[in-house]
């Protein structure tokens, strides 16, 4: 995860898009080294966010607009990073939200 700077919702809506995934640093989030990812599937045109550990059966992953998305990792932008693995490289992230979604 590398630090990154954001001008508006605009570009953090044209990153989630483009395949970036976005981290959110906190001390509260107990996965993924301290970090709540945030990424969005194009299929399902839904914005997904993990806080969950890989192991933990029961994901907790909660799925939000594009927009909506947009508004939270803007109002959150001081503790925002960005994965350097992107989304299509990413088969089992895509996996995890996309499962959970058409389980819901």
């Amino acid at each position: 995860m590398k630090k990154i700077s954001v001008e508006d919702k605009t570009q953090i809506r044209q990153l989630l898009y483009y395949g970036y995934v976005f981290g959110i640093k906190d001390n509260r989030y107990r996965s993924f080294g301290g970090f709540q990812l945030w990424w969005y599937d194009k299929q399902l045109d839904v914005c997904n966010c993990c806080e969950s550990y890989w192991s933990d059966g029961r994901k907790r992953i909660q799925h939000y607009s594009l927009n909506r998305a947009a508004n939270f990792l803007w109002h959150n932008r001081r503790l925002l990073f960005v994965r350097s693995k992107h989304l299509p490289d990413d088969k089992r992230l895509k996996a995890v939200g996309h499962f959970a979604y058409v389980k819901q």
